[in-house]
């Protein structure tokens, strides 16, 4: 039996929640939110503030009969459902309150249930205020009709549609966030790709001098902060070719003999010395043969020992010739190396340069760069400009023979881009001014059968699918050229669930029984 991928198996369960809606599970079969299906439509009002959304509906009002509305409010900041606080209902007429209807609290997580009862007929405004301790939010509605009786209702206002209904309850479980269409400064930009290196005077490489081996013992690790003059390693050099245990030894006994045939000659002529037999020179020149002697004895003596341990005190030591994070360490225990290999990368763990290379079509316009932005993977692509503490350290817009491609490099804090040195991204560089363009999220865009298409929210529980045409992309931005509006609200988090749901029918998480 074939194996379902984890996207595979997300993507079902969120199937079977949607349908799990559309069976009353999530939605609004709840007996305290049931209207008569056999009296008139409800009245539906969506409303922002700055800080809260109003998704309202509540039968007519006619003069001495209470009208439950049954409003539902969101946090705006994080589009959370309002779980505490107060919800006052205002119907006001030349600027004055005329009437004031009050609940405490929710009856559950986001929906408040006042009761509309006004003493007369005629026409008003209807305000919503919520009070909670976030803050206060004001929702004006506009001009209501109260009515004198039942029989007279008459549609006032018809209610608000979309295709595709999403409930309350699913949106306040699930992530989701809408964004107003709005025009933005959007600056144009070329791709390239990025490699992520260590800056020039804040990184070094620790090379073998010669060949030899890495001596065991504590080596210092990837990820390890080191000092300048640290001792990283040993590296124990290699002896000349055809050396064996055997020839060490034969030296190590050579050596001993020099060294005890140089003691002789010195005491010899120190004796004749005192006779008056040979000039003081011959003396010196007896000592001085005799030092080079205790070298040679000195140095077989370590030779020999290498061979026998390699110990972590022989050999060369290898220093951090800066201060910084060791981002790379190639030293094994007994690994060879050959002299010129980088044993050690340090690199300073505050800064990475990043060097960004374009095609040679764009070098013309990396001189007017201004910053860039990465696709590392994440939702949010990671911008590096000045608004994010990066600068451009050098433009190189010679062509490399090899790559035809031109570069440009920035220099960057650590804590605002990826940090592994090596790693490569996909990136465009910014060439151009600022301009004007109408924008939403780049995270509203779906690909729905290769087309692009945005879900704008009509109302609190409905949804319109629209295919878009678009043009630059800038950051987490990108630009509409036609398929919504300035002012409309598009499905910024949770837009793939709109598209599940679209795709479920029309019964599909409508829980509502009007």
């Amino acid at each position: 039996m074939k194996r379902l991928s984890m996207s595979t198996r997300s993507r079902l369960l969120a199937v079977a929640l949607l349908l799990l809606a559309g069976c009353g599970e999530w939605g609004h079969d709840h007996a305290d939110e049931v209207h008569d299906d056999h009296g008139p439509e409800p009245l539906v009002y969506t409303h922002y503030s700055g800080s809260a959304e109003l998704f309202v509906e509540f039968p007519p009002l006619v003069a001495g009969q209470g009208s439950r509305a049954l409003a539902h409010f969101t946090h705006l900041a994080d589009f959370s459902p309002v779980t505490r606080g107060s919800v006052d209902v205002l119907l006001e007429q030349e600027g004055r309150t005329v009437a004031r209807f009050r609940v405490e609290a929710p009856v559950r997580d986001g929906l408040f249930t006042p009761v509309i009862t006004p003493r007369e007929a005629g026409r008003f405004q209807l305000r919503f205020v919520l009070t909670s301790p976030q803050g206060s939010s004001s929702h004006d509605l506009g001009e209501v009709s109260v009515f004198a009786s039942g029989e007279q209702v008459v549609p006032q206002r018809a209610p608000e549609q979309g295709e595709i209904s999403y409930l309350k309850e699913q949106q306040w479980e699930g992530h989701f966030a809408t964004e107003v269409v709005a025009q933005r400064g959007m600056r144009p930009a070329v791709p390239g790709f990025a490699t992520v290196l260590a800056p020039a005077d804040g990184g070094a490489a620790v090379l073998a001098p010669e060949d030899g081996h890495v001596a065991s013992g504590r080596l210092a690790a990837a990820g390890d902060t080191v000092a300048a003059g640290d001792v990283l390693a040993f590296l124990v050099p290699r002896l000349g070719a055809g050396a064996d245990l055997g020839t060490a030894r034969v030296a190590l006994q050579r050596a001993r003999s020099e060294k005890a045939l140089r003691q002789q000659d010195v005491e010899r002529l120190q004796d004749l010395l005192e006779l008056g037999a040979v000039p003081e020179r011959r003396l010196f020149e007896a000592r001085q043969a005799l030092t080079v002697a205790e070298s040679e004895l000195a140095a077989a003596s370590a030779r020999l020992e290498q061979l026998h341990s390699g110990g972590d005190g022989s050999g060369f030591a290898l220093r951090a010739p800066v201060a910084g994070e060791i981002v790379e360490a190639r030293a094994r225990p007994g690994a060879f190396v050959n002299a010129g290999d980088a044993v050690f990368r340090i690199a300073t763990p505050e800064r990475r340069w990043l060097e960004v290379r374009v095609a040679e079509h764009f070098a013309p316009m990396l001189p007017s760069a201004s910053g860039a932005w990465l696709e590392t993977g994440d939702d949010e692509p990671v911008l590096l400009d000045q608004s994010t503490g990066a600068r451009i350290v050098q433009v190189a817009t010679a062509i490399d023979p090899e790559s035809r491609t031109a570069s440009l490099t920035l220099e960057y804090p650590t804590t605002g881009g990826p940090a592994l040195i090596g790693a490569r991204h996909a990136a465009r560089v910014f060439v151009d001014r600022t301009s004007p363009g109408l924008a939403v999220p780049r995270t509203a865009l779906v690909d729905d059968g290769g087309r692009e298409v945005v879900f704008v929210q009509t109302s609190g529980e409905t949804f319109s699918r629209r295919v878009v045409e678009t043009g630059m992309r800038d950051h987490r931005w990108v630009e509409v050229l036609s398929g919504v509006q300035a002012g409309e609200r598009v499905v910024s988090e949770g837009a793939y669930y709109i598209r599940l749901a679209a795709a479920g029918g029309d019964d599909l998480g409508h829980g509502h029984a009007h």
